[in-house]
């Protein structure tokens, strides 16, 4: 008797955990990868924006440089 008890425990004891790792995945997600990537995408343009933005500054600043260069070197030649 004490044989079946243990026998039915130990049978219990492994199927119960091994059903619940069985089950199907959900389709959540597949979701949140497309997600992800439309999160990525975005953080892409708005990366490429900012550099734009800043290799704009870049040259601006460039500019006023080359054009203070010009004046100092334009003040010099008038004296």
């Amino acid at each position: 008797m004490r044989r079946w008890m243990v026998l039915a425990v130990m049978a219990l004891m492994v199927a119960v955990p091994a059903s619940g790792y069985a089950q199907a995945p959900s389709g959540d997600k597949m979701k949140d990868d497309k997600m992800k990537m439309e999160q990525g995408d975005k953080i892409e343009k708005k990366d490429g924006k900012m550099k734009d933005k800043m290799m704009k500054d870049d040259k601006m600043e460039k500019d006023k440089m080359m054009e203070k260069k010009d004046n100092k070197m334009e003040k010099m030649e008038k004296k």
